[in-house]
């Protein structure tokens, strides 16, 4: 296998009855009674990287070579713009249902999907059945940074360090590398990977871990970087909440976004009907102002939340199917760089405009584990994911 997932086609009866009745038959996830609390406690840092050197690079770029960045990255530069609410997620974390991996809130689940996410990100030319893999092999680092920065493998040995768990280069050593570089079709390639690593997957701040390498490497097959980075988002949120505090290393502007265009109602709807292939949404959430709320009163807003404050299909999200599971699991599987976690899209079918009835989630709950180097995975053998079509 390399990488492939298949994706046989199901109806919503179908489902809904293949759901329901092994839901009933397996049990659920979690033991009878669970109730995701609400940790008064918990302080969870959304500390971003700083972002000024990047933009000043992407800003010296002419229009024409920053559309031919967009045309090969996709809408990853206009994650550097959003401006994030730091209490609002703050207080939404405090929701997050570990359990389910989905935020509970006054009863109401939501959950970040690949199928938002990518459409989010706009990454073009993607194969809608490629994912990540994790590789096997033992990669050599220092020569894999050379050959982004065009620089020596001596060179490039000094510049790697490790931090905690991570194997990293600091940003600020090849900040001026990329926007010197000759060559513009490098520079982009150096400019994707400080975004992907400062923005995306910023799991030491200040650094880019070398695990970008693999993911940069397996962009030419066409994967879906949107999987991921949610695996790497819900295994954050749910370390957080275990560990009741600590930093969120996962995506917060994507997660900003998504969280901002369904709760409460956007001032400027897009309608289907003026879509084009054109269409951007992070450059129509970064256009639109938003409703300023008192910061010190998310956790009450969230904990009141009602069904009509919500907008439960976003605007922007034209996919009438999504992935719901994942070959013998009953759930989707999501592999991260560092991890896999598993997640349950049917919890949260309204997203996708379509009825809503019971997930089917057993062995959920002990869907989490980190890699190391003895459980790399090059691929997944026979790995299915099905789609479900909305009413």
């Amino acid at each position: 296998m390399d990488g492939r997932l298949l994706h046989p086609r199901a109806e919503n009866r179908d489902v809904k009855y293949w759901s329901g009745s092994n839901q009933y038959a397996s049990g659920d996830s979690l033991p009878a009674g669970y109730v995701s609390r609400y940790v008064e406690t918990t302080h969870v840092s959304v500390r971003q990287n700083d972002l000024e050197e990047i933009k000043q690079i992407w800003e010296g770029l002419d229009r024409m070579d920053q559309q031919a960045f967009i045309d090969k990255y996709g809408d990853i530069a206009y994650l550097l713009y959003v401006q994030v609410n730091e209490p609002m997620l703050r207080a939404l974390i405090k929701f997050w249902n570990p359990g389910y991996c989905c935020f509970t809130l006054n009863g109401i689940d939501l959950m970040p999907t690949v199928e938002e996410y990518s459409e989010l990100l706009r990454v073009p030319n993607i194969i809608e059945d490629r994912i990540y893999t994790k590789p096997k092999r033992n990669t050599n680092m220092p020569a894999q940074l050379a050959a982004f920065t065009g620089r020596s493998e001596e060179w490039a040995s000094g510049l790697i360090s490790k931090k905690g768990e991570s194997h990293c280069f600091s940003w600020l050593d090849i900040a001026n590398i990329t926007r010197t570089y000759p060559d513009p079709h490098k520079k982009a390639h150096l400019l994707a990977i400080a975004i992907y690593g400062l923005v995306i997957f910023p799991r030491v701040l200040g650094y880019i871990d070398v695990a970008l390498f693999d993911v940069f490497d397996q962009f030419r097959y066409g994967i879906n970087p949107a999987p991921a980075i949610l695996a790497e988002t819900f295994i954050s949120l749910n370390a957080c909440r275990e560990l009741e505090g600590g930093r969120f290393r996962g995506c917060a502007q994507l997660l900003y976004v998504w969280i901002r265009s369904h709760f409460w109602k956007t001032p400027k709807p897009v309608l289907p009907g003026i879509r084009s292939m054109y269409f951007s949404p992070l450059r129509e959430f970064l256009a639109t102002e938003w409703e300023e709320v008192d910061p010190t009163k998310w956790v009450e807003a969230f904990r009141n939340l009602q069904e009509q404050d919500l907008v439960w299909r976003t605007p922007w999200l034209l996919t009438i199917e999504y992935l719901y599971r994942c070959y013998n699991y009953h759930w989707l599987m999501l592999l991260g760089l560092w991890g896999a976690i598993g997640c349950a899209p049917l919890l949260v079918s309204r997203q996708f405009g379509s009825r809503q009835f019971m997930p089917f989630t057993a062995g959920l709950r002990e869907s989490w584990f980190a890699f190391d180097e003895s459980s790399r995975i090059q691929s997944w053998p026979s790995t299915r994911i099905g789609n479900i079509a909305t009413a």
